[in-house]
């Protein structure tokens, strides 16, 4: 195993320097000053490299851009010199590198999350044939962040003992001159867990996933309240980066948080008042119809790479017109998805939303289930809508229509997102096996639904571009064959339909259903 860097935080500048010289005294070595040396940590938004347990280094080596992907304890796995930043894995060469960094981070885009400034020095040690065999380096540094922290903020001097790959006992004898001529301790945390301190940046606080807290004897309108705080969280921290638009994910997990408020408010019933379910229901459905297109246009965008594979290698290069095509519509109803939230409307209902979630929960004349018990009302709401599913899902044959599949689906996607709301109510193992089962289900039934969808939209897409004249004819051919794929795919997912249905529908989960919901309805109405 290669061995990691090691930091000891020093005292003063006199010290860091002290320290170098008597390692200098010791090995034979040649110094480098350095002054203003910007690194920039890269992650997502939601934090995935540091939540893998890593950290991507940007730095600036003459015109060259060089990325260091380590383990939060220093360990290195990648170097890669590029041209330039990367903003996503695809900016990168084909190699492990970006193999690796995909399964991570998938299609996020890399952000500057902090920006670290050093000024001091370096010792590299040599060996006879004045090759570094390691490094030991004095840091004096500052750290900002986009947000939090907008002006630099002094990080504790550092003294880091590096080590060079091949040379383990060269490493070992610095550490050893170190420990036993200088009165140093080891830090305790990385440069980068430092950083994050001072700025007051909690990693593990931000995620696309949606987790709500909520006890089983907790008023059913505190309990909605608490998951609806949660969405509109979500809602307005993606807020931002739906409107620079830095990469698909803000709009997708944003119309995520919106449709479940909306489902929230509807399959909740008798918690909230009428009106306020009637209104904001309203709201949140033109909420979610303001950002379908562009959101649509993301996902055809993102298939370009699938579509190009799936066709003969002849046909691929003329799908480039369709890409053309839709990156110019996507950027027209991107423009006009801002104009929605910027709108008096929008303002409006994150406003009166807000105001309305933080309201004191009412003392007397609440609606009929407000101050029941959780528990209670969560179990009867999957009860019955997993009655449903089960009762659409076993009448489905080979003649079943796709308007029937496109409803189940629908009942489905209710289903998870209400064992979702709930999860922490029960135990754990079990609801997790269930919300796994149900996901391979919708998969199923959303790749079937999304291939008919496809096949419609590349159709109408294709007629619009020669309107335009924007296809030629070698464009349509490969359009027609792509759509001749589509068609076969979704014929493969209505065969497996029956497979995936049984699996969910087995007799052990039906069984998990009873045990975790049904006990509960003869108390909850």
């Amino acid at each position: 195993m290669n061995p990691i860097p090691v930091s000891w935080q020093v005292a003063s500048q006199s010290q860091g320097r002290a320290a170098l010289q008597s390692a200098a005294e010791r090995f034979p070595g040649r110094f480098e000053t350095h002054r203003d040396t910007r690194a920039t940590y890269l992650d997502t938004f939601d934090w995935r490299l540091f939540r893998d347990g890593g950290s991507l280094l940007s730095t600036k080596e003459g015109r060259a851009t060089v990325l260091r992907w380590s383990t939060l304890d220093g360990v290195a796995r990648f170097r890669l010199r590029l041209a330039a930043t990367p903003h996503f894995v695809w900016d990168l060469p084909p190699g492990p590198f970006r193999t690796d960094l995909e399964s991570v981070v998938d299609i996020r885009r890399l952000l500057p999350r902090l920006e670290v400034t050093s000024r001091g020095e370096t010792l590299h040690v040599l060996d006879d044939n004045q090759k570094t065999v390691a490094r030991l380096h004095f840091n004096e540094s500052s750290v900002t962040g986009p947000e939090s922290a907008p002006r630099p903020l002094e990080l504790p001097s550092l003294l880091i003992a590096e080590p060079v790959r091949g040379y383990a006992e060269h490493f070992q004898a610095l550490l050893d001159h170190l420990e036993r001529e200088l009165p140093l301790q080891p830090t305790q945390s990385s440069q980068l867990m430092t950083a994050l301190d001072l700025v007051g940046q909690d990693p593990t606080a931000m995620s696309s996933r949606f987790e709500v807290r909520l006890a089983p004897d907790m008023r059913s309108d505190e309990a909605l309240r608490r998951i609806h705080k949660t969405l509109l969280k979500a809602i307005l921290n993606n807020e931002a980066g739906v409107r620079q638009d830095l990469d698909t994910e803000f709009l997708h997990d944003f119309r995520v948080a919106v449709r479940r408020t909306r489902s929230a408010l509807t399959q909740i019933k008798e918690v909230y008042p009428p009106p306020v379910v009637e209104h904001f229901r309203r709201e949140f459905a033109w909420l979610g119809q303001a950002t379908g297109t562009n959101r649509d246009l993301d996902v055809y965008l993102l298939k370009m790479p699938e579509y190009r594979a799936s066709l003969p290698e002849h046909l691929g290069p003329h799908l480039e017109p369709l890409e053309e095509f839709l990156t110019r519509h996507q950027r027209l109803e991107h423009s006009k998805l801002l104009e929605q939230l910027d709108s008096a409307r929008f303002g409006r209902l994150i406003r009166e939303w807000q105001s309305f979630l933080d309201e004191p929960l009412p003392e007397a004349g609440a609606p009929p289930l407000a101050e029941k018990e959780i528990l209670l009302t969560a179990s009867s709401r999957i009860w019955k809508a997993c009655r449903k599913v089960l009762k659409q899902g076993l009448a489905i044959d080979s003649s079943s229509s796709p308007e029937i599949l496109h409803r189940l689906r629908i009942d489905c996607k209710k289903l998870r997102y209400l064992l979702e709301f709930f999860r922490s109510l029960y135990d754990e193992d079990e609801i997790g096996t269930l919300i796994k089962a149900l996901k391979h289900l919708q998969d199923n039934l959303g790749d079937f639904n999304d291939l008919e969808i496809q096949q419609d939209s590349l159709q109408r897409f294709a007629h619009e571009m020669f309107q335009e004249g924007l296809a030629t004819g070698e464009t349509l051919m490969a359009l027609g064959r792509l759509v001749d794929r589509l068609e076969t795919r979704q014929e493969a997912e209505r065969q497996r339909f029956q497979r995936e249905f049984s699996k969910f529908a087995c007799k052990k989960n039906r069984a998990r259903f009873r045990v975790l919901f049904k006990q509960q309805t003869t108390v909850a109405t």
